[in-house]
């Protein structure tokens, strides 16, 4: 019996592996297995023992044949060894079973820790999903208010239409109002007459650029009051202005040769011109730089291709004319935010990638600066700068 349970519990021993850390490790060391091994060298000596100390002693102190009956000597020199080899194995028993007993406790404790962290990843999903609906419901919601920002915004004007009477035929005037998008057309148009009107007299740099640009943001008053040594140029402002009620319009042709400057402008307005458009795009371009800055810099969508994902919704929004304006807004400094040591937006994010470069204004300023946006080192983006080139 005796025998039977070391090699039980030796096999089991040798099978049974427990988990540390993630790790199988054997139960098995060399304490256990030497208690074993003298465990059944006792139970070996137990039946040779009779054997060996009824023989003939070479010494009489250690002559044990006249011991009495056989069955005495047998019994009392076998049972010493048995007893000692039955408490070791039964010690090694008690202590089998208190490592089993860690062993059960160390898989559960593992399998509750298991448990607890897909809980915890469950929960970690679904706050980041919660996360992200919001974001998505924030997001569409500053779209539709772009949106509505282009829809209200509108010029008062006026046009002239073709009636007969009293067999003469004449023109009447009447009032029209030029709304959304198409106002982005007549903006293009009436700032890049501002650009060719100051270019007739002065090299358009970086300080000329911002002088035009903020006529035509804040209107000529406004450029009076800041620039009032520079009658010549306010002069042919305000005479291209006065002729706006004209029955045919207001027209304008320049053509000056110059040694690398010529500029001609031809364009029609329905509305009086140099009245500035701070009460449009002001607002217009704050709630776009925040839609975009709030994409680009958001701790929840953290991925280029993700944030790219819905800065191709907005750029979709925006018509050529719009990304042209954007641009002219940026490069007067007005939008500087939108492409600068700090931010990226245009060349990393791409939100002038659809810039129809070749009708802007034809000057080497304004195309020095799209080469600079071109050649810019980004990050992330791997495709083109402009879907043009």
């Amino acid at each position: 019996m005796i025998l039977l349970l070391c090699a039980y519990l030796f096999y089991w021993h040798k099978t049974t592996q427990s988990i540390q850390n993630g790790d199988k490790v054997s139960n098995f060391d060399w304490k256990i297995g030497s208690l074993l091994v003298l465990s059944f060298s006792l139970v070996i000596l137990a039946f040779v023992a009779p054997f060996i100390f009824t023989r003939q002693s070479v010494s009489k102190d250690f002559d044990f044949t006249q011991t009495g009956a056989i069955g005495d000597t047998i019994g009392g020199l076998m049972n010493p060894f048995i007893a000692l080899a039955g408490v070791i194995v039964t010690g090694l028993a008690f202590y089998i079973q208190y490592k089993a007993n860690l062993q059960q406790r160390e898989l559960f404790e593992l399998e509750q820790k298991e448990n607890k962290s897909q809980l915890q990843k469950q929960i970690d999903n679904q706050n980041q999903q919660i996360k992200i609906q919001q974001f998505e419901s924030q997001f569409y919601e500053m779209l539709k208010l772009h949106r509505e920002n282009i829809t209200e915004m509108k010029i008062n004007g006026y046009d002239f239409e073709e009636i007969e009477e009293n067999q003469f035929k004449k023109l009447k005037k009447f009032d029209k109002i030029t709304e959304g998008r198409k106002l982005f057309v007549v903006m293009k148009k009436e700032f890049e007459c501002i650009l060719g009107l100051y270019s007739e007299t002065n090299k358009l740099d970086k300080r000329g650029f911002q002088k035009c640009y903020e006529l035509f943001f804040s209107g000529l008053d406004a450029y009076q009051d800041s620039y009032p040594n520079e009658v010549d140029l306010i002069k042919r402002f305000k005479d291209a202005r006065s002729n706006h009620e004209t029955p045919h319009r207001w027209r304008i042709t320049t053509n000056k040769e110059r040694k690398e400057f010529t500029t001609d402008v031809q364009l029609y307005f329905n509305y009086k011109p140099f009245s500035g458009h701070s009460q449009r795009l002001g607002h217009y371009f704050r709630h776009l730089y925040l839609t975009v800055k709030s994409i680009a810099n958001n701790t929840i969508v953290i991925e280029y291709e993700d944030r790219m994902k819905y800065l191709r919704i907005l750029r979709a929004q925006l018509s050529n004319h719009e990304q042209i304006l954007l641009f002219y807004n940026w490069l007067s400094e007005y939008g500087n935010d939108w492409e600068n040591e700090v931010h990226s937006f245009f060349t990393e994010y791409c939100m002038i990638h659809n810039l129809a470069y070749d009708s802007l204004f034809n000057d080497k300023y304004i195309s020095d600066n799209v080469n600079h946006l071109r050649t810019k080192k980004v990050q992330f983006r791997t495709g083109k700068m402009f879907e043009m080139d």
